[in-house]
């Protein structure tokens, strides 16, 4: 699976269809973009939210402090070296800044050390190398080279402390490039903070945080706690037909394979108009059907949603039901799941299933 995502995805400009599906599809199967202003991990193809938060502020967990206290803790030399990187990150995706792609045991091993990192405070013993030219790389070395301009990975895959100094490497080039955007006036975007909003007990958004809970725990079986940052946003409508919107943001610190959520409720009554579930896992460790045989299992699909309509949101018989079975067709012409648009007079809902197990992934409507 690769990770492409185009980079011209920011909420105040207008953008195609067919590339709000590009990225719904990308998120829901867990891509991120490389693009270090702004990271993206929502999905839905009827808009796109971007919400700007600080790196780190009052009420840091003990274990983000440690994480904090490294990533300032650079030497003037390591620190330049990373400008280096970031002030030469031109590209569209992650794979394209590295000598290869990260295995599917490496990107579940990078999740898992992860925790271990921002949670735990384990560091790596040593730090990425950075060198000039590709003549200073020796075998099976992690590191980036300027002359390149590419991380290189070992050709077999990495072991535990050279995760660990990826899981690093990448922590610190953030944290190079969150300084020389807030040197321009410019806030990071959602995903790169360290710690979530602060909450006033009793308020709206604390209303809407304990909403959006738990619709996650109803909808996916996940309690979060203290290690799960949480951004809240709050939209107001841009025309007389919206509605004001709270964006809420389920996240764990890290590179981004790992899964996350992200709600969206009317502030008035604070309906969901977005439940979702993003993350590699989610596709990954899905039974794949070819297309014939997710074609076959369309009508049940069908009917499934339609209870979870009915249970949860209260809609009735459908206008018209339209399905998708390649939307997440992977190379091999297989998927994990349907794509369904269930249309009720002026209100389009979109689903999204996955087949192995008949669960929701993801709930938006229009």
């Amino acid at each position: 699976m690769k990770n492409r995502i185009n980079k011209e995805l920011i909420s105040n400009i207008e953008i195609s269809e067919e590339m709000k599906n590009a990225l719904y599809k990308d998120c829901i199967k867990g891509r991120r973009t490389s693009d270090f202003t702004f990271r993206y991990s929502t999905a839905l193809s009827i808009a796109i939210i971007v919400a700007v938060f600080g790196f780190v502020s009052i009420g840091a967990s003990a274990a983000i402090i440690g994480v904090k206290a490294r990533l300032e803790g650079m030497s003037e030399e390591e620190y330049a070296g990373y400008k280096y990187e970031v002030d030469n990150d031109t590209f569209i995706s992650v794979d394209e800044g590295e000598s290869r792609e990260l295995t599917d045991a490496e990107i579940r091993k990078i999740i898992e050390l992860e925790r271990d990192y921002y949670d735990k405070n384990v560091f790596p013993e040593n730090e990425m190398a950075h060198l000039k030219s590709r003549s200073e790389l020796s075998d099976d070395q992690l590191a980036y080279v300027e002359e390149d301009n590419l991380v290189y990975l070992p050709e077999k895959d990495m072991d535990d402390e050279q995760i660990l100094e990826y899981i690093d490497h990448n922590a610190k080039k953030r944290y190079v490039n969150i300084q020389g955007l807030k040197a321009e006036g410019i806030e990071p975007g959602v995903g790169m903070a360290l710690e979530s909003t602060p909450i006033e007990a009793g308020s709206a958004e604390s209303k809407a945080k304990d909403t959006a809970e738990k619709l996650i725990k109803e909808f996916y079986g996940e309690k979060t706690d203290d290690s799960w940052i949480v951004l809240v946003g709050y939209f107001e409508p841009e025309t007389e037909e919206d509605t004001a919107v709270y964006s809420l943001n389920f996240f764990r610190p890290g590179i981004g394979y790992a899964t996350e959520y992200t709600i969206r409720l009317k502030a008035d009554d604070l309906s969901p108009v977005l439940i979702n579930q993003n993350g590699y896992m989610i596709d990954k460790d899905a039974k794949h059907y070819s297309l014939e045989e997710a074609e076959n299992k369309a009508a049940e699909g069908e009917e499934e949603m339609k209870k979870i309509l009915a249970k949860h949101f209260g809609f009735g018989e459908p206008d018209s039901v339209t399905h998708y079975t390649d939307s997440f067709a992977e190379e091999d012409n297989t998927t994990a799941f349907i794509d369904y648009e269930f249309v009720y007079g002026d209100t389009t809902v979109y689903l999204l299933y996955r087949i192995e197990d008949g669960r929701l992934i993801s709930f938006s409507k229009r």
